[in-house]
């Protein structure tokens, strides 16, 4: 079941709800883009809404009909943890991943894995359709798997399931900190995992080299 969160309720009973008053707020953000988010930014402070119009929305593209088979939840051909364009890019933003094809691997990853009724099944016939079928722009190498597999096991690990099916624009102006903490998704963790992916990347660039 997705779990529905009243925001104003919870910071009026828990302790550690976060005041907006006391945010600082990181001004490297002004003139950036979703493309720029990495390992040291935190959009924590944005709302969810302010957030999606200033890094989302003028960066949309058509989606190749391909990957919109398999991933949009409209297609008759799509997988557990299929999402709509809007909730993706909001799942972007509330795992602080850019636009890149790691990022797109780990939040894709992350989406699916935390469903609650996906199987290693689904995540072969993603693997291999991809593979196959996606445009070269889209497709996922050996080095973006890896951030699927990531982004999969950390959607595993998180105890709230089926973000795929929220409707977040009841979140629009709500901190995405707070949205985080409700959907249990540390920003440490997913940092951590960030890191783990460029130290693995570095090695296997490197013993491929030596």
């Amino acid at each position: 079941m997705v779990a529905v969160l009243n925001l104003h309720n919870a910071q009026k009973t828990s302790p550690n709800a976060l005041n907006p008053d006391n945010i600082q707020t990181d001004s490297s953000t002004k003139n950036t883009s979703l493309f720029s988010l990495n390992a040291d930014s935190d959009i924590g402070w944005m709302k969810l809404g302010d957030a999606y119009q200033h890094f989302v929305k003028d960066q949309q593209t058509n989606i190749p009909l391909s990957v919109w088979l398999i991933e949009n939840p409209s297609s008759p051909f799509s997988l557990p943890g299929s999402v709509d364009l809007r909730g993706h890019d909001c799942i972007h933003l509330l795992l602080n991943r850019g636009m890149s094809l790691f990022d797109e691997a780990f939040v894709i990853g992350y989406t699916m894995g935390n469903c609650s009724n996906i199987g290693n099944h689904h995540i072969s016939v993603y693997k291999l359709f991809s593979k196959i079928c996606f445009p070269e722009t889209y497709k996922f190498n050996s080095f973006h798997m890896k951030a699927f597999d990531f982004g999969f096991l950390y959607g595993k690990k998180v105890k709230v399931k089926n973000i795929h099916q929220v409707k977040f624009d009841i979140y629009n102006d709500h901190l995405i900190h707070d949205i985080r903490t409700h959907f249990e998704i540390s920003l440490m963790e997913v940092n951590c995992l960030w890191n783990a992916e460029k130290i693995l990347l570095n090695t296997q660039v490197f013993n491929r080299e030596s």
